[in-house]
């Protein structure tokens, strides 16, 4: 495992509709990803739910666990690895049939691919 730098490797994150990506810590992105994905299930919950399944698992995490929580869902989104539902917002790992996910204008991201790695600048 690298030691920590000044400037830790970061992921770019982006949302669906977000005007332009986020960085945040590689080793936050990864633990949060795993996390989210190992709590959700088929059945949509609310997002509190989601973020407090989260802190359970991360209990020392450093950062705010919501924040993260929802960042990294917004990223998971556009790579079609979780759903967000509408009206109230939901998330699950796949779309029930009848409902209304939200889509918005993820069909132009690139719905597999992992987010970009980028090295800071020293």
């Amino acid at each position: 495992m690298p030691t920590k730098t000044r400037n830790p490797e970061k992921v770019r994150v982006t949302g669906v509709g977000w005007k332009r990506p986020m960085s945040i810590s590689a080793d936050k992105y990864d633990q949060v990803s795993k996390t989210i994905l190992a709590v959700l299930t088929d059945e949509p919950i609310r997002f509190t739910e989601l973020a407090q399944r989260v802190a359970r698992r991360l209990p020392n995490f450093e950062g705010s666990v919501s924040w993260y929580t929802i960042s990294v869902a917004r990223e998971l989104e556009v790579q079609g690895k979780l759903v967000r539902h509408a009206r109230p917002v939901l998330y699950s790992t796949t779309a029930k049939p009848g409902s209304t996910a939200a889509t918005g204008k993820s069909s132009k991201n690139k719905a597999t691919a992992a987010p970009r790695r980028t090295q800071s600048a020293a």
